[in-house]
């Protein structure tokens, strides 16, 4: 049951929004911020600063990413009121993310980013505090009704849900490794670009096998995807590393961060066994 599993990702979240809060506090408190003129301050953070610092942008990709799995949870569950309410929280997350890595951009000295980057960790807080502990207050004709309005695991019925979340997490892809080889010219990253290409490509086929309930649906989504979040990772922190302008980084980490929530979400709601995907 995806409220289930709604419950679990928020429950998830809370520590995580508890440990963020500290650190963000920690940072305010005892950090002293860089002031390096470098045109990447965010590779700064985890080249020369504080571990706590670190830390804490770490700690946002993986609410962010969470956020992301909690709003593709609530969809598929399809009632209006749980996707407002994760759209919202999605949203608030969204927020303090990208307000964050502004913050940083803008050398640790614009108080509006720092107010909008609290005011969206509240809003997320409150919101995933619900969802952890909506399954105490669900009642078992709510559930019935959720289970019931759940589409069916077996069955020949198209799979439009996920063949969407396929399709866009592929095009994101499929525009990042274009990105990295028209923009950033050099071997490296024509050969980083060209391999995301290839995920990217491999994703739409994914798409394909999942619209058409191939048997090899499964097997290709959970390769494709789990490639992507791994090569994903690891050619979004040599980005960081090595990008000269800020428009490099947000733009690369903001879409990387997205695809990667998608493709997780993709593997989550796949059906288990051998079977086609039928949801």
């Amino acid at each position: 049951m995806r409220l289930g599993r709604i419950q679990i990702l928020s429950r998830t979240m809370m520590p995580l929004l508890i440990v963020q809060f500290l650190l963000g506090m920690f940072a305010n408190l005892f950090v002293t911020f860089s002031t390096s003129i470098d045109p990447n301050p965010l590779a700064v953070v985890f080249t020369g600063g504080s571990p706590a610092l670190m830390l804490h942008v770490v700690v946002a990709v993986v609410l962010f990413i969470l956020a992301l799995l909690v709003l593709i949870a609530a969809v598929f569950i399809h009632r209006r009121s749980l996707i407002i309410i994760a759209s919202a929280g999605f949203a608030s997350m969204a927020i303090a993310f990208f307000s964050g890595i502004a913050f940083v951009y803008s050398g640790y000295a614009s108080n509006s980013l720092s107010y909008l980057m609290a005011a969206g960790f509240l809003v997320a807080l409150i919101i995933y505090g619900n969802f952890a502990g909506r399954g105490e207050r669900t009642s078992l004709a709510e559930i019935s009704k959720i289970t019931e309005t759940e589409p069916p695991k077996t069955g020949r019925s198209r799979p439009l849900g996920l063949t969407l979340l396929q399709l866009i997490a592929g095009g994101i892809v499929i525009f990042g490794g274009f990105a990295l080889i028209g923009f950033n010219p050099g071997i490296v990253n024509a050969v980083l670009g060209a391999i995301t290409l290839v995920l990217g490509l491999l994703a739409f086929l994914s798409a394909y096998a999942i619209w058409k309930n191939k048997k090899w649906s499964l097997t290709i989504a959970r390769l494709a995807n789990i490639g992507i979040v791994l090569f994903g990772s690891g050619q979004e922190s040599y980005t960081i590393a090595t990008a000269t302008t800020a428009n490099t980084v947000i733009g690369s980490l903001g879409g990387t961060v997205i695809a990667l929530g998608l493709c997780i979400g993709v593997v989550l709601s796949l059906p288990g066994g051998s079977k086609a995907v039928s949801s």
